[in-house]
């Protein structure tokens, strides 16, 4: 879903490419309700909650005025990766456009996370192509590509991640010859082929989650998700990026500008309301539209790992004071609004707002606070490690 553009916007946002510009912009910064003064109606708590033991209610307010809006870096809750402010892709790009061969490898090297899966497959392109010409900037690089090399070596990427899911599998079940080697061969010969569907992918893998530890099973789906979902995206994110090099980075940057997801689609009635919302990146927001989760969590397996990543982020940020305390509240909300919306097939692990409180207040004390491990704690994950260790 994305939400309707207005005017500040600024221009690096703008400048869309042309096949963008028919959807709306991601970031919306209109100035309706203050904050502080409004508060969800029991209707619209009631369609959330359901029958679900919750008395809390979010606050309404505008998109841009979600708590987010104002932080760098904040992890992307579908994919997981950085995102970016949209008035600051200009300056992000800026620190990529500016180098040249070596600098500029090591650069998108150290910086995977502000690329998402097609662009960070050309930026991995761009990279080795620098560090072999010491001369050459982004626009230079990407611009030394052949259709046939670029598909070449799109083939030989996708091939690398299929095959670390392949040694992940067989350390994983001991067994040389488990259904997920055998699944991955089969895409591996379809790949050389010049074929890639990684959402088909994805969906046969899930069969055999079960064969394997749940760390590597996840360890096997963030491989599998650094495969673009065609080569015809390939194609056309290299269209789009093609020019000089600050053209190069802002393209590859873009789509990983922070956005405010309405998890209930406002073209379905979604309120503008804080327990209806979770940032979300531009290149996964867009494509959603008002698809249900339950189509949605195909195309994006990956996103109950990277949601509860999320919004244990987002419980560390309240608890160390850089989110006030009006959202103590929003981590049980949204975990509700998920549950209903997947069907219950996101289920987050979140601290209710007393714990958050008391934990906040311990971190004033100038004590120590790792929401992860007390996460574990709340739910009982220390004693189920210790037991299997």
């Amino acid at each position: 879903m994305v939400i309707a553009p207005v005017s500040s916007v600024n221009n690096d946002v703008k400048a869309l490419s042309a096949n963008q510009k028919k959807v709306s912009n991601p970031i919306v910064l209109e100035n309706k309700q203050n904050f502080d003064n409004k508060v969800s109606s029991n209707a619209l708590s009631a369609y959330f909650k359901g029958g679900m033991a919750v008395s809390f209610s979010g606050h309404d307010c505008s998109t841009g005025k979600f708590v987010t809006k104002q932080m760098d870096d904040v992890p992307c809750c579908c994919c997981g990766g950085k995102m970016v402010l949209n008035k600051k892709v200009g300056e992000k790009a800026r620190e990529f456009s500016a180098l040249r061969g070596q600098e500029l490898a090591d650069k998108i090297r150290g910086n995977q996370d502000y690329f998402r899966c097609t662009q960070r497959l050309i930026a991995n392109l761009i990279a080795d192509e620098a560090e072999q010409n010491p001369e050459h900037d982004m626009g230079q690089a990407i611009q030394s590509f052949t259709p046939e090399t670029l598909k070449e070596k799109t083939i030989e990427y996708c091939v690398k991640n299929l095959r670390a899911i392949d040694t992940v599998a067989k350390q994983s079940t001991n067994d040389e010859k488990n259904p997920i080697s055998a699944l991955v061969a089969s895409e591996i010969e379809k790949v050389q082929g010049g074929k890639t569907e990684r959402v088909e992918f994805t969906e046969k893998l899930a069969m055999y989650e079960g064969l394997v530890k749940k760390e590597d099973y996840n360890k096997m789906l963030e491989s599998a998700m650094n495969i673009p979902e065609s080569y015809k995206d390939v194609k056309q994110i290299y269209g789009y990026a093609y020019g000089k090099a600050l053209k190069v980075a802002k393209e590859l940057i873009k789509p990983s500008m922070q956005t405010i997801e309405h998890i209930h689609p406002k073209s379905q009635g979604g309120p503008n309301n804080t327990e209806n919302y979770i940032a979300e990146c531009y290149n996964c927001n867009n494509p959603r539209g008002h698809m249900s989760y339950h189509e949605w969590l195909k195309v994006h397996p990956e996103y109950p790992i990277n949601a509860q990543k999320h919004i244990e982020w987002f419980q560390q940020q309240i608890v160390d004071g850089k989110i006030d305390e009006r959202y103590d509240t929003y981590p049980i909300e949204v975990k509700a609004t998920l549950s209903k919306e997947s069907d219950g097939r996101m289920e987050l692990k979140v601290l209710n707002p007393e714990k958050i409180k008391e934990l906040r207040e311990a971190r004033q004390a100038g004590q120590e606070v790792d929401v992860k491990a007390e996460l574990a704690k709340e739910y009982g994950e220390e004693n189920e490690q210790k037991e299997v260790a």
